[in-house]
């Protein structure tokens, strides 16, 4: 589950960033959008990473926080308008899906909970994001 550990981290860094970086006509709600994004984002982080440790699973956090600041910086945000942020974060949603299905086959129920409850808010994300971008 390091791997999704990684992809969350990534993505949250990802969207303080564009939290920090939002201007323009929509700037208030888009802000908000994105004030709201990086902290769920930081929870579900946080709930993989305390299941990795709870199930005896090694998790190396400094190599998930490198790999996802590495990750991270990809996306140069300095010049970006928020509807591109929002194509960003559209294109992140649907790795961290992803990775939620693949993970889901043959874990424990528990961890199937967890893993669909990201995915759930990812999708509510997905559904705003594309609002956003239309």
């Amino acid at each position: 589950m390091d791997s999704l550990a990684i992809l969350l981290r990534a993505e949250q860094l990802v969207s303080h960033n564009f939290h920090n970086m939002t201007k323009g006509v929509a700037f208030f709600s888009d802000h908000e959008f994105f004030g709201d994004v990086y902290p769920e984002l930081e929870g579900d982080y946080d709930a993989v990473v305390e299941r990795c440790i709870g199930s005896g699973e090694d998790i190396d956090l400094c190599a998930v926080t490198t790999e996802a600041a590495q990750k991270a910086s990809a996306y140069d945000c300095s010049d970006m308008a928020a509807d591109e942020m929002c194509a960003v974060l559209l294109g992140l949603e649907r790795s961290l899906q992803a990775k939620c299905s693949e993970l889901n086959k043959g874990a424990s129920l528990g961890t199937q909970n967890l893993l669909q409850g990201i995915a759930d808010k990812s999708e509510m994300r997905v559904y705003k994001l594309r609002q956003r971008i239309k």
